[in-house]
């Protein structure tokens, strides 16, 4: 073999070899049991969505790299194309113009089959003040603002019910907030507030109560920015469809099953 013909050989190879890099990013709240930790992803516990990545990571040629965010800020950067995708995405249309959906030909909506998980909006309050919900209309005396994480997809939910967005950066913010009265209740994933809302004090703790019905629930997914999703769409659909295929073939019960006593 002439040394032309190896060297060449071996540049293919070491292209062939070379995983491609994914940059994406999540909120920076802890979002259990799918992303654990505030600021950096805990290493023993990642969580469930981390976890999915990682065997996608195994089952095809790619490489993730997560940061972890304000939320606003995820979604800002994946408009510019500065990001090239970012989880938990819930299908908005209004971001159809810069985000890349599971959308299948033909369809105007992300298809759920392909949604790396579902969970729920629910209205917190005040357990003292008189507010009800009864899964259609937010009745609040005095009214006030309700609390909210900035960026979230359920905002344009609560212009619609009659009430102004009090928006903040943190889970803990949106605690506080309440505890101290800025507003009498907040809307925010059940998956991530029930968790910290146990840690609290007893004496804070006490006065914040969970309404039933959820505001709402719907599946998210982990999207691409479009200058990725233009450059890569059989690599986008790959990631996708490999998700899929985790959620039909028994790797996210075994993954379900590691997180289900934390």
């Amino acid at each position: 073999m002439s040394v032309l013909l190896y060297i060449f050989l071996f540049i293919q190879f070491s292209l062939f070899a070379q995983a491609l890099e994914i940059k994406i990013a999540t909120g920076i709240n802890s979002d259990p049991p799918y992303v654990y930790g505030d600021e950096q992803i805990s290493d023993k516990y990642p969580g469930i969505t981390i976890e999915i990545l990682r065997l996608i990571e195994k089952k095809i040629h790619v490489n993730f790299i997560i940061e972890k965010l304000p939320w606003k800020r995820v979604i800002h950067e994946v408009k510019l194309n500065k990001l090239d995708g970012g989880f938990h995405f819930s299908f908005k249309e209004n971001r159809k113009t810069f985000v890349a959906y599971p959308i299948l030909n033909g369809k105007n909506s992300a298809n759920p089959k392909f949604s790396i998980s579902n969970r729920s909006y629910v209205l917190y309050k005040l357990k003292e003040k008189n507010l009800q919900w009864d899964g259609k209309q937010i009745i609040m005396s005095p009214k006030t603002d309700i609390g909210v994480i900035r960026g979230s997809s359920i905002i344009d939910r609560i212009r619609e019910l009659g009430y102004k967005p009090f928006e903040v950066n943190t889970d803990l913010q949106l605690i506080k907030g309440l505890v101290k009265g800025r507003y009498l209740a907040f809307i925010a994933l059940e998956n991530m507030l029930d968790p910290k809302i146990k840690l609290l004090q007893a004496k804070e703790k006490i006065f914040i109560e969970k309404l039933s019905p959820s505001v709402v629930s719907k599946p998210y997914y982990i999207t691409f920015s479009k200058k990725f999703y233009q450059e890569h769409p059989k690599i986008s659909w790959k990631i996708w469809k490999t998700i899929e295929q985790i959620k039909e073939n028994g790797d996210l019960d075994q993954i379900f099953m590691k997180y289900s006593n934390r």
